[in-house]
């Protein structure tokens, strides 16, 4: 049917459309619903933008979601590590160990010194240690120690050609305890059948002792044999690279007791100040002026270390590994620490207090040693004559709390007790806190 035909239908049909008068305007017919639908889908709607709010929240959870991706990529146990026994066979099948693993596990300062030599140790453990279960005795410190609860690490500063150590100390970490002991051995301490030089002082081991043993691992046979103190890890230094790594931290902060004339024009004054690296080695190498010499400049040194330590504790984590990257690449330090060594441990002595860090003078007195056979003109030698039972006393006490006590120890004490002229050192300590506040330090005379 037409259109025209459909428009003269009755006006009750339900199909009728309106046709109007001639010259009137055409009414026009609504559009099927289906065309309107589709008419619409064309439309392009626009989408709203994203506020600063929403674009920060989208970057961290990007920057969150590849952390994690990147975390689980380097916490995946994918690398063979070689490890030996303690009869240096290889130790198979091989560990398998992360990126991270590896990273932690990394000696930076490996390189100058080289790795101690694996022993067996006969020093028996306390019956506490022996008998208490290791997850009960554990110090919680996830350390690789010779002995569970301490961990020793002995610190060597040499001369400039690195032939003589010139600074010797054994820090002793008492993990258990949350204590820290140094001992500060003077470098003239007498130790004969160690070392080729007739004075048989200590610190010509490095140089002149065991020549099929590393330097550093002659200067640790030497200590373990004597005092029966197992030393875990090492660190060595010369002298003269101290006021390198001082520069480096950015000097150290110390309030200087009295006065150092180091030469005419290298002097540092009495009074609050900061150390910059070459005053640092005047402080820790001078000793003309003290009466007692060589005993005069440890005690200086321990000024020098208080306020050193203090300086080291408000460093943070990061700053920290920024200087080690430097050190490491100016080869200032050699050491078998590990990378996660250094960090627990550094954690561990600025969590503790400084009254908590205690030095201790190695007891005994300046002695004039004659050789029995002397190869030059030289009759005697100044040397430092350890006090065998005050000496094993202060090791009993603080440096091998985890140790049944040694009743004896292979000491060269040719005085003896009744003959010592001097016992002032032989209860010689203190502490850190003490030592910063200006009290029990030396007076330069």
């Amino acid at each position: 049917m037409s259109n025209r035909e459909n428009g003269r239908r009755d006006l009750n049909g339900s199909d009728s459309a309106y046709v109007p008068k001639h010259g009137a305007e055409p009414v026009r017919q609504k559009r099927p619903a289906q065309e309107n639908v589709k008419h619409a889908g064309k439309i392009k709607k626009k989408r709203r933008r994203m506020n600063g709010k929403e674009r920060v929240a989208l970057v961290i959870a990007i920057a969150a979601a590849l952390f994690l991706c990147i975390m689980m990529v380097l916490n995946m146990k994918v690398i063979p590590l070689t490890e030996y026994d303690q009869f240096g066979r290889v130790i198979e099948p091989p560990r398998r160990v992360s990126v991270m693993d590896k990273f932690r596990m990394w000696q930076p300062f490996l390189a100058i010194d080289g790795e101690l030599e694996s022993k067996e140790y006969s020093m028996k453990p306390t019956q506490e240690a022996l008998e208490t279960p290791r997850s009960e005795f554990d110090d919680g410190l996830d350390l690789e120690q010779i002995q569970e609860g301490q961990f020793s690490v002995l610190f060597l500063g040499t001369d400039e050609s690195r032939s003589n150590t010139d600074v010797i100390m054994l820090v002793m970490f008492d993990i258990r305890c949350n204590q820290i002991h140094i001992l500060q051995i003077p470098r003239d301490t007498f130790v004969p059948g160690y070392t080729s030089f007739e004075a048989g002082k200590l610190n010509s081991v490095y140089t002149l002792g065991n020549p099929d043993k590393q330097p550093v691992q002659r200067v640790v046979d030497c200590l373990e044999g004597i005092f029966r103190v197992p030393i875990d890890r090492y660190v060595t230094t010369s002298c003269s690279d101290i006021g390198k790594i001082v520069d480096i931290v950015g000097g150290v902060p110390i309030d200087m007791p009295y006065d150092i004339l180091y030469e005419a024009d290298k002097e540092i004054k009495k009074g609050k100040q900061v150390l910059n690296g070459e005053q640092a080695e005047w402080m820790v190498r001078f000793r003309h002026d003290y009466s007692e010499g060589d005993i005069g400049r440890m005690k200086a040194q321990r000024i020098f270390m208080a306020a050193a330590m203090k300086r080291v504790c408000d460093i943070g984590s990061i700053e920290m590994l920024s200087y080690i990257n430097k050190i490491v690449d100016r080869k200032l330090i050699g050491s078998n620490l590990t990378v996660d060594e250094i960090s627990k441990l550094s954690d561990f002595a600025s969590s503790i207090g400084m009254e908590n860090i205690t030095m201790h003078m190695l007891p005994g007195e300046g002695y004039d040693y004659e050789p029995p056979v002397s190869s030059t003109e030289v009759t005697k030698y100044s040397v430092w004559m350890m006090h065998k039972q005050p000496v094993i006393r202060v090791l009993n006490d603080y440096f091998r709390p985890y140790f049944e006590d040694e009743k004896d120890l292979p000491i060269a004490d040719m005085l003896g007790p009744g003959r010592y002229l001097s016992t002032a050192y032989d209860e010689d300590a203190a502490d850190f806190q003490s030592i910063e506040n200006g009290s029990n330090t030396f007076d330069g005379k």
